[in-house]
């Protein structure tokens, strides 16, 4: 096997350039991710490592295929159970995909992190319905506050590019109420994941500016969204010093007239 070493030192490795896009040789796009340790690379269409489970585009979509042909057959959609081996399949190609929308995330390919996180929260759905061992359904599902989260920020995110201001807060606010009606799965993850996740959309809906024509105040406002929905809170705490800033200086410049 090949050293990889001289590859690795053409893209030292930067936290804050640690993504790109490349075109391979077939013409197509995909995203690489540097690592402290080597390089990863996405296919950005079907499952990222390009694998093709049971000649289909994933093993979600085998399940699914498996789901119809028995509903079609008896009648009765939930008469198909997941074997333990698809189960943990499913389980592990979800990790695929949270890798791919985490790295989507980071260079702002919202509707990537959109369309994967609705994915997995489909395959979670599957898990639920025909997976009969709790143990396996709970260790996924008690993720679901975090993906319904992750789910809305890129929704709002691209609503919030687009100026749609109100559409971003619908998306957040439907988010939070979809969050704290979720049935509970009895482990503290789930609990977790819960509060952080309701913390973190409150904090992104504060921060998306009003309906009208962009101020300064307005940019740093978006600037502060996109910070909270990243989890960039030395950068969010940087723009909310601006912010107490031009609202300290509104404040002088009221007192004089």
């Amino acid at each position: 096997m090949d050293d990889i070493r001289n590859l690795l030192n053409e893209w030292p490795y930067d936290a804050a350039r640690c993504v790109r896009k490349i075109v391979g040789s077939d013409g197509r796009e995909r995203l690489q991710a540097r690592t402290p340790m080597g390089i990863e690379q996405y296919e950005l269409e079907g499952r990222p490592d390009g694998v093709r489970p049971h000649g289909c585009e994933s093993a979600l979509a085998y399940a699914e295929e498996q789901i119809d042909r028995r509903a079609a057959e008896t009648g009765a959609p939930h008469s198909f159970e997941l074997d333990e081996e698809l189960a943990a399949e499913l389980q592990h190609e979800g990790l695929i995909y949270y890798y791919r929308y985490l790295v989507c995330f980071q260079i702002g390919e919202y509707e990537l992190v959109a369309r994967d996180t609705a994915r997995n929260l489909r395959m979670f759905d599957v898990l639920q319905a025909h997976c009969s061992d709790e143990g396996t359904v709970h260790s996924s599902t008690q993720y679901r506050p975090y993906l319904l989260r992750m789910n809305a920020a890129a929704r709002s995110l691209l609503a919030v590019g687009r100026t749609e201001y109100g559409t971003a807060k619908r998306i957040i606010r439907e988010a939070l109420e979809t969050i704290r009606e979720l049935e509970p799965v009895p482990t503290d993850t789930f609990e977790y994941e819960k509060e952080r996740s309701l913390a973190i959309l409150r904090g992104m809906l504060r921060a998306i500016p009003k309906d009208k024509p962009l101020t300064a105040e307005d940019l740093l406002r978006r600037e502060l969204h996109e910070a909270v929905a990243a989890e960039n809170y030395e950068r969010a705490a940087q723009i909310r010093d601006r912010l107490r800033g031009l609202a300290a200086g509104r404040g002088r410049r009221a007192g004089q007239a």
